[in-house]
């Protein structure tokens, strides 16, 4: 009678463990026919057990399962937390079993690098698609998620870092630089970006103490430059790096943009020891040809043409009324101009036909020239 009890107690331990581990038995199945519906809902119910809820290896398998779901074509949609619950469950089961006595590491490892790579690809899409701020979580993340392997992913730090200067969360941005520069990640565009985060705080003493940081570590890198151009140019500047700018014409001779800012700093009126009507003409012209479209560079050339025919045409017009012949020649020599300011103010129009400044001074010149049927048009918008 004894041996019969006792038989029936191991039964109902037994019967009681297969209970107990049944629906992670389940998850199992499921999960290698390829399942992942019934794994999930399986190995939810796995962990909610008392019993399978503190062993490692029921986290494990819910990691995998759950990774499983997020590449899975059939399954993606099925729980947009996928990722996020794959990775807890990951760190779930390091926790449980730390010093990996179920030799689970190599399961884990290579799909917690899989989990970062995903978050890296998220922020990549959130980056391109212009919402920085969800960039900048998924970037920090991929970075967070390297550690858990030993590892340190300084692109995804560096993408952080990009993601919140483009979102103009510059206090943040500079965290994720200074991070970098603390573990000996000192390249360029770390000084780079340093500099352009302090620019946006509009905090001079430390955009130019990381300038020229950067300089004094990578003196020819021409981001750096650039960047030291950027400053100058903000804290109006502009002439103390017109010689950078020229040398950088020379490293990157298709950046149409350096030629732009030379056309601006020489065109720029309101400084007088700088202004060159003839070398902005030429800056602009060149950024030009390396862009046909490129607007700024065409209503600027436009627009400087207006301005000396302007200031020819108060000169004329402030002659006594007895100069006829030298008001007539000034004026022509305005009329000239302004036919050289024409064809890049109405290419500008066509870039940007809702520019109403464009719209007023292209009604004045064809108003000036006679030019009706353009003028009618004009008048039509």
């Amino acid at each position: 009678m004894k041996k019969v009890v006792m038989m029936l107690v191991f039964i109902i331990v037994a019967s009681t463990l297969m209970s107990q581990t049944k629906e992670r038995t389940n998850a199992y199945m499921f999960n290698k026919n390829g399942q992942y519906d019934k794994a999930r809902e399986a190995i939810d119910k796995a962990i909610l057990n008392e019993k399978t809820m503190i062993d490692a290896k029921t986290w494990m398998y819910r990691g995998i399962i759950y990774l499983n779901i997020v590449f899975s074509e059939q399954y993606s949609s099925l729980d947009p937390q996928a990722l996020e619950k794959s990775l807890e469950s990951f760190q779930k089961t390091m926790e449980l079993d730390p010093e990996d006595k179920l030799k689970q590491g190599e399961d884990i490892k290579p799909r917690i690098d899989a989990i970062g790579q995903q978050y890296f690809a998220k922020g990549v899409e959130s980056f391109n698609a212009q919402k920085f701020q969800e960039a900048t979580v998924d970037f920090k993340k991929a970075f967070d998620v390297a550690k858990l392997n030993q590892k340190i992913d300084t692109l995804a730090l560096l993408n952080a870092g990009l993601a919140s200067l483009r979102g103009e969360n510059y206090n943040e941005a500079i965290g994720y630089y200074d991070q970098l520069l603390a573990i000996g990640f000192n390249e360029p565009d770390v000084y780079r970006s340093l500099a352009a985060s302090y620019r946006g705080l509009q905090n001079n003493d430390k955009m130019l103490e990381a300038l020229n940081k950067g300089r004094e570590l990578y003196p020819t890198d021409a981001g750096l430059m650039l960047e030291e151009i950027n400053a100058y140019l903000a804290m109006g500047q502009g002439a103390k790096v017109v010689d950078d700018l020229k040398e950088l014409t020379v490293k990157d001779p298709t950046n149409y943009s350096i030629f732009f800012v030379l056309g601006t700093i020489y065109g720029d009126e309101t400084n007088a020891a700088m202004y060159d009507m003839n070398k902005a003409v030429e800056y602009y012209e060149s950024a030009i040809a390396l862009n046909p479209e490129y607007y700024d560079a065409i209503y600027n050339l436009g627009a400087l043409y207006i301005n000396e025919s302007n200031k020819l045409q108060v000169k004329a017009n402030d002659l006594p009324l007895t100069e006829t012949k030298e008001y007539e020649k000034i004026t022509e020599e305005a009329n000239v101009i302004i036919r050289k300011a024409l064809p890049h103010l109405e290419k500008a129009f066509e870039l940007q036909p809702e520019n109403q400044e464009t719209i007023q001074v292209l009604k004045s010149i064809y108003a000036r020239f006679k030019m009706d049927d353009k003028l009618k048009k004009m008048n039509e918008l």
